[in-house]
């Protein structure tokens, strides 16, 4: 026996009570009654009745008036008219107003069957309430949500994309837009280039590639290259699919992410860059070091040779005239080496320099002799850039780039047909500008290549030939350079590689050292004691045999021992040492002789190979110690020591007359 709250709106006490005992066997009753709309009010205010039963016909008010009194507390009870003078009619219109069951006092043995009917039905309907009410929540807590997640992917600086299990676009963030597209109504991407494959550039659904094999269920993780108008250059986009599972491990869609990692790849790029171009100048360095030892000795003691060569020919005649001209092809054979290390010096700095005025006929020069190889199977040679005006540059990255560009002309001619293709290389002033073109009548560069020209990776050239990085690098050496690169190319007809870089308005010409002719007399000087230290042999024993003629020469391959002629006391006017040797470098002796015998130490001339540490760079940044470049021949060597070693003036010395 449940409880059961009874609100009676009746005037006849009797009625009331016959109608509480009808309750009673079923229900534990609990009875309040009003007769007034007033008191009604309060009623249901002070404790909401679980059951209301009301007579149709009251002194003060009626019925139909005390359900509408209950309707307007809002309260889902039964409200049930028990009457014993209402008609019919009156009993349908009450019904349709909204009361839930009407009987005569008469019938009152159906009152509780009602009752149970309608507690039963409000019961449903409380839960029924109950139930959407939290539906309503539950649609708020996921309108809540999905706002929070909005506001949260669109704060993620990556592309998010989410599909359904037919490649629709079920969510996407606002970031998704800088890589090239968004959904349509449709649910497709409509990219304006390739938002998830290489190389698209027509609209297509979205997840074509990636997200498809994710839906397959496949874990996605790869790099592209997108470009579209917002990145007209292209960039590059690391991309994660992953499909997503329901509990019962189905699939139910995909969700892939797209992350801009252009500055990183630029990032590894510069890196890759530098690594190849410090390879390049280590390369170049020790190279040119390795040739310049021997290639000193050889110049010297070739134009000791033909010197001497000379001198008998004026006693004997003709006799020696074959040997003559052998030993002056000798000479042209070893300047042309010694050009080719000049050259491989261009690329021996590849530290960062500041830009200074460049001589493009020199840089040009040079890159075309280091590129000679390549060339002249294929092509024609044909240049036109005699006069051109000083650029402002870095000489190394400049020859860099020539070199690079002359070469790529040269590989896209095929071998054997050198008389019918040219390759020019030409240079003309515009204004504040210089402007050199490199073209070729090679093969051309087809049009889907050429977007990607300056890509750092992509290359034209079969697999295994080639990193794809040497025109991303010119790119970035003629940007540093405050330049612009530009490519014409026509299938079959050929390429031209245009290149613009500043003017250096105002300067002078770079001047190259004057080297003495063989011809030439040795410079005047006065005799002196010469030390020359070389870890190798030749290069000692041809600058001794140099200089013996016109002064006292001591020669040591080991620094060390050297050093010991000095402690014990010896003396020398002029110190030729290398620079670089394995058992104690020039800088090593040099401090060495700063502690123990300064003035010997201000004596000291450098001899260099090519080959430089940062630490010996620095330090003959600072010395004020002079240098000489190998190779050099006789009479470089003897103007030098005669500069080292000049006349005394006579009224202060008696040693002009040795």
């Amino acid at each position: 026996m449940g409880p059961l709250r009874v609100l009676f709106v009746e005037d006849n006490h009797d009625d009331a009570r016959l109608l509480e005992r009808a309750l009673e066997g079923a229900y534990a009753v609990t009875c309040r009654r009003v007769e007034t709309a007033a008191a009604l009010a309060a009623a249901l205010t002070s404790a909401p009745p679980d059951l209301v039963i009301s007579d149709w016909s009251l002194p003060q008010f009626d019925g139909l008036a005390a359900f509408r009194v209950v309707r307007a507390h809002d309260l889902d009870v039964p409200f049930i008219i028990v009457s014993g003078t209402i008609g019919e009619d009156i009993a349908v219109d009450a019904l349709k107003a909204g009361v839930h069951d009407f009987m005569s006092k008469g019938a009152i043995a159906r009152l509780l069957p009602a009752v149970e009917r309608e507690l039963r039905e409000a019961g449903e309907r409380r839960l029924r309430r109950a139930h959407e009410r939290e539906i309503e929540r539950q649609r708020a807590d996921l309108a809540h949500s999905a706002r929070l997640l909005r506001a949260i992917i669109d704060r993620v600086p990556e592309g998010v994309v989410m599909i359904d299990p037919a490649g629709r676009v079920a969510l996407h963030n606002q970031a998704l837009a800088s890589f090239g597209g968004a959904p349509d109504a449709t649910g497709e991407l409509r990219p304006h280039g390739a938002l998830f494959a290489t190389d698209q550039v027509t609209p297509y659904p979205a997840a074509r590639v990636p997200a498809t094999r994710a839906l397959a269920g496949e874990e996605v993780d790869e790099d592209v290259f997108i470009r579209h108008p917002g990145a007209p250059d292209g960039m590059w986009a690391s991309i994660s699919a992953r499909p997503l599972r329901a509990a019962d491990d189905g699939i139910i869609g995909a969700v892939a992410t797209l992350r801009d990692t252009t500055r990183e790849r630029a990032a590894q790029e510069q890196l890759m860059i530098y690594d190849r171009m410090a390879s390049i100048g280590i390369l170049a360095a020790g190279v040119g070091h390795e040739i310049n030892n021997p290639l000193a000795a050889a110049l010297v003691n070739l134009e000791l040779a033909a010197a001497a060569v000379e001198e008998r020919t004026a006693i004997a005649g003709d006799d020696l005239a074959e040997l003559r001209s052998m030993l002056g092809d000798a000479l042209e054979a070893a300047e042309r080496v010694k050009e080719i290390v000049r050259d491989l010096r261009i690329f021996a700095r590849h530290e960062e320099v500041a830009l200074g005025p460049v001589s493009l006929e020199r840089v040009l020069a040079s890159s075309l002799r280091m590129a000679w190889n390549e060339v002249r199977h294929r092509a024609r040679l044909a240049r036109d850039y005699a006069g051109a005006p000083l650029v402002l540059g870095a000489e190394h990255q400049l020859g860099q780039l020539f070199l690079n560009l002359i070469v790529n002309a040269a590989h896209a001619i095929p071998e054997g047909q050198a008389g019918r293709n040219q390759i020019r290389v030409a240079a003309r002033a515009e204004d504040t500008r210089v402007v050199v073109e490199i073209a070729d009548t090679g093969a051309g560069i087809p049009p889907e290549a050429m977007a990607r020209l300056f890509t750092p990776f992509f290359t034209t050239k079969p697999a295994g030939v080639g990193t794809g990085l040497g025109l991303a690098i010119c790119q970035r050496i003629v940007r540093s350079h405050g330049g612009a690169i530009e490519v014409e190319s026509e299938v079959g007809v050929g390429t031209i590689f245009r290149v613009s870089l500043p003017r250096a308005i105002g300067a002078e010409p770079p001047r190259p050292a004057r080297t003495p002719r063989a011809s030439e007399p040795p410079a005047p000087g006065r005799r002196g004691r010469v030390l020359v230290i070389d870890d190798d042999r030749i290069v000692t024993s041809a600058i001794a045999r140099a200089l013996t003629r016109t002064h006292e020469v001591t020669a040591e391959t080991r620094a060390v021992a050297a050093l010991g002629r000095i402690l014990r006391g010896e003396r020398f006017d002029l110190i030729l040492c290398d620079l670089m040797m394995p058992e104690m470098s020039g800088v090593e002796v040099h401090a060495e002789l700063e502690r123990v015998a300064p003035d010997q130490a201000a004596r000291m001339v450098f001899m260099t190979g090519g080959a430089f540490t940062s630490a010996a760079r620095e330090f003959l940044a600072r010395v004020p110690n002079p240098r000489v470049e190998k190779p050099f021949g006789p009479p470089q060597l003897r103007a030098l020591v005669a500069e080292r070693l000049p006349w005394p003036d006579p009224r202060g010395s008696p040693e002009r007359g040795e």
